[in-house]
């Protein structure tokens, strides 16, 4: 039996990542680059967020400032997860949140009417 020389000091990890994502076609995807955060008030259970920022390039990063319904939505889910990035790619653009380990893996509904609104502003600029 021959033993890996160089192991790795841990097996496959247990998180998982959920993307959305929005297909743009030969359109210049380097627009949509953006990452939302929220400001938060009080500590632990008490945690909430007070508001939220997105910054980045381009023309996006305005409309999704500027969008009031994303916003609300998005101060009852950013203490769960953390912060939404945007990022471009060759043809299509990903929206996704934090890694979760398997055990705390569920569809967060909330998370995907977000990705479904930042989704539509996207497609909208496309047009």
């Amino acid at each position: 039996m021959l033993l890996d020389p160089n192991p790795l000091p841990y097996g496959a990890l247990d998180y998982y990542q959920v993307h959305y994502i929005v297909e743009t076609g030969d359109v210049d995807t380097e627009q949509f680059l953006a990452r939302c955060e929220g400001k938060t008030k009080g500590h632990f259970s008490n945690k909430q967020v007070v508001d939220v920022k997105w910054t980045g390039i381009g023309m996006l990063v305005d409309i999704l400032n500027k969008d009031r319904d994303l916003t609300e939505m998005l101060k009852g889910v950013l203490i769960h997860e953390g912060e939404i990035r945007i990022d471009p790619l060759d043809d299509h653009v990903r929206i996704y949140g934090k890694w979760n380990h398997e055990e705390n893996l569920q569809i967060n509904h909330a998370m995907v009417e977000i990705a479904d609104m930042i989704a539509g502003h996207i497609k909208s600029m496309i047009k």
